[in-house]
This record gives structure tokens, C-alpha cells and sequence, in this order.
């Protein structure tokens, strides 16, 4: 598991890379997936696991001078079922029309009776119904089941599904039709390395992770980073991005 999802890859990717075929061949397709599902003819799960990793790795080294990585999930909210999942429905039903807080790509973790399952939510439907990628293999009831959001703090799953949407982008279509990047794969790594530098430069702090170095004794301190030098020379910005 990285730190985005493939959804969140695929609510990044130009719509030059997604497609409407149908599932089967008697099937129609949905003209509707144009701009929201990625051809699985051209770009398979390993592929996109495969980017994100990338973009994890690159994370990791930009990081390390301050934080222990790779960084670590936290549970940010929890909620309550007001049905009974059905483990062959990939819809979920939440009590106090909370659905509303989720958005698709966010990792959600049912628990019931010592065993779990994650799930990836899909879509919101209304305010108190999304779904998630896949059915669950079991049955959570109510009474017994708690569902709680997991996640990476921001902005990294977003830094992460920029890099891997760029490098997918370049890779698999401007590749094919031009020798240089496209402006998009450049303005995604853009905004990834404006998101990077603000963390680096401790305008951004990433709450609940392990910082390294003996003045913070703890995760959740809200200060900045001394740096080598002047606050504002951008001594540890990172440069352009190949």
C-alpha cells in the first residue's frame, strides 16, 4: 500500500489515458468513463503500482532529512454503520450522514470481532452512502463493527498521486508522440515540488510522524525547522524536477 491510492492516481490522470470500453464484448460502454477510468488495456494495476512506488521512493529521499520514513499512517475519524454490509455489495450506508467526509481514494478499515478489511472508497453516492473499490468478504453488523478512515497526512498522498499520474502520462503517451515531457507531466511535478519545499521548509508540518533530531521530543510540537541558514533563502528547496 503507498502512500495514494489508484484511485487517486486515476482522479489525477489526463483523460487522454482513460477509456469507455464496455467490460464485455456484449456489453455497452458508458460514455461517462471518459475522463474517469483508465484503459486497463494500456494501463494494468502493476503499472500504476508500479509508479507509485516510484513517487513513494522519491518522497522518502526528499524527506529523510526530517522525518523518519517512510511515514506512517494515522486513523483520523471514525464512523458509524447504519446497516449491515452485505459481502456481496460494495455500497456502504453510514449513520449521521457522514458519508460527505470521505472522498474518493481515502482508505477505510472495517473491524469486527478481531478481523478486518480495507477497503478504498469509490464514490459518494448521497450523505450517507459511498462505495468502495471491491466487496468485502464478510458481514459487519452496527453494533459490533467499527469503520475508521485511515490516512497519510497531507499533502503527501496527493504529492504522490501527481508524481506517479506524470510519470504514467509521459511514459505511456507524450512518449509516443513527442521526445519531451508534456506540460502536464511538468505542471504536476510542479505543484508536487511547491508541496515538498513548503514541508522542508517547515511551512507545512506533518502531525503524528517521527522527526529526527533531538529538539522535538514530540511528533506533534507545532514549530519549524531551524535551517543552515536565513528562513527565507529556500536553502532546501528542490529544483526542478527531471
Amino acid at each position: 500500500m503507498g502512500y495514494s491510492t489508484r484511485q487517486l492516481v486515476q482522479n489525477v490522470l489526463a483523460q487522454t489515458l482513460t477509456s469507455a470500453t464496455a467490460p464485455t464484448l456484449e456489453g455497452r460502454a458508458k460514455l461517462i468513463n471518459f475522463g474517469n477510468q483508465v484503459d486497463k488495456n494500456l494501463i494494468t494495476n502493476d503499472i500504476m503500482d508500479n509508479f507509485i512506488s516510484m513517487a513513494d521512493s522519491f518522497i522518502n529521499s526528499a524527506l529523510s532529512v526530517l522525518y523518519k520514513t517512510p511515514i506512517s499512517e494515522s486513523a483520523d475519524a471514525e464512523f458509524v454503520l447504519a446497516l449491515n454490509t452485505d459481502p456481496y455489495s460494495v455500497e456502504i450506508i453510514l449513520e449521521d450522514n457522514k458519508a460527505g467526509q470521505l472522498v474518493p481514494g481515502d482508505s477505510v478499515i472495517f473491524v469486527q470481532d478481531g478481523t478486518e478489511e480495507r477497503g478504498i472508497v469509490n464514490s459518494i453516492l448521497n450523505s450517507s452512502t459511498f462505495t468502495i473499490e471491491s466487496a468485502l468478504g464478510l458481514t459487519y453488523e452496527p453494533a459490533y463493527a467499527r469503520l475508521i478512515r485511515v490516512r497519510y497526512p497531507d499533502p503527501i498522498p496527493n504529492i504522490s498521486a501527481r508524481l506517479a499520474a506524470a510519470g504514467i502520462y509521459d511514459r505511456y503517451f507524450s512518449a509516443q508522440s513527442a521526445s519531451e515531457k508534456s506540460d502536464y507531466g511538468k505542471t504536476q511535478r510542479a505543484l508536487s515540488r511547491v508541496d515538498l519545499n513548503n514541508i522542508l521548509n517547515g511551512r507545512v508540518v506533518l502531525h503524528g510522524q517521527h522527526r529526527i533530531g533531538k529538539r522535538f521530543a514530540s511528533g506533534n510540537l507545532i514549530d519549524r525547522y531551524g535551517l543552515p541558514s536565513h528562513d527565507s533563502d529556500g536553502s532546501r528547496d528542490i529544483g526542478d524536477m527531471p
